[in-house]
């Protein structure tokens, strides 16, 4: 489906810019992008700001929050993507994609097909609010790596360390969660306390998915980056994009592997804090050091 397409080039186009690679990818932020003529870059993508392509982009063209503008000479050999913008396309620009916008005349008439009965409306709104919920777990994950980094590592390290265990209770967390809201919804306390119970639920799976993604990007710059040095914003970002691509793959198998990593990750979450509270335990426990006389 092309809206499907969309949404894997556009995660596909974000590792490319998080990878320590040396390839030609121009990425700006609340900056416009030009490419003049006999320019060549690999990848053109702006966020907030405007991208004018008269020179060759040899993969894909991708702005959010901006437009894109194709002149005479423009070459793309990859796709061009606008969310909030247009495309402006000269007679004699050459795109040898797709060219999609995503707009609010596009999300119109998706309302409009959606409200008709027809399955194209339904998918772009649902690709469009998964994108969006993708967004929002990078902005997460973001303040993670820059607030709190070192519980972020624990929780990966701990799922490096007790995959199965991760899984295992992951799973059994899973499973109580019905039982556990029931018992809250039998007492009058309980069932105010069932919005910040799941809050506090989703916010934990949330966590734990970051968590795994950091250790998946972890061992993807190690593995096939190994002369790049470490940052855990690039790391958990590779990670987190291709477990979203991966995400998408047909036959249930992306399913499964978000279901994995939410598990993984959630049961990795529930053991580091439980290790913490035995180790405080432990502390507490142990007899005061003797004072020399």
């Amino acid at each position: 489906m092309k809206q499907e397409r969309v949404l894997f080039l556009f995660l596909a186009v974000m590792m490319a810019w998080c990878l320590p690679a040396e390839a030609k990818t121009t990425l700006r932020i609340g900056q416009d992008i030009t490419v003049e003529q006999g320019q060549r870059v690999d990848n053109a993508v702006a966020v907030g700001g405007q991208i004018t392509i008269s020179g060759l982009v040899e993969k894909n063209v991708l702005a959010i929050g901006g437009s894109v503008v194709l002149t005479n000479n423009a070459v793309v050999r990859g796709n061009v993507i606008v969310m909030g913008g247009v495309v402006a396309r000269g007679s004699g620009a050459l795109v040898f994609g797709d060219i999609t916008e995503i707009n609010s005349s596009t999300l119109s008439d998706a309302f409009s097909s959606a409200i008709r009965g027809e399955l194209s409306g339904w998918s772009l709104i649902l690709d469009v609010i998964s994108l969006c919920f993708f967004a929002i777990i990078l902005i997460i994950a973001l303040f993670m790596t820059l607030l709190i980094p070192g519980a972020l590592t624990v929780v990966s390290d701990t799922i490096r360390e007790h995959k199965a265990k991760s899984f295992f209770w992951g799973f059994l967390t899973t499973l109580l969660i019905v039982p556990f809201f029931m018992l809250l919804a039998i007492s009058i306390v309980g069932i105010f306390l069932i919005p910040a119970a799941f809050a506090a639920l989703l916010l934990a799976a949330i966590i734990g998915f970051i968590a795994f993604g950091a250790l998946v990007g972890r061992f993807i710059v190690s593995r096939i980056f190994r002369s790049a040095g470490k940052s855990l914003a690039r790391e958990t970002l590779i990670g987190l994009s291709l477990l979203w691509l991966l995400g998408w793959a047909p036959f249930y198998i992306g399913i499964i592997i978000k279901i994995v990593s939410i598990t993984c990750g959630l049961g990795g979450l529930v053991l580091a804090l439980s290790h913490r509270r035995i180790h405080h335990q432990h502390s507490a426990a142990l007899p005061p050091p003797p004072v020399n006389p």
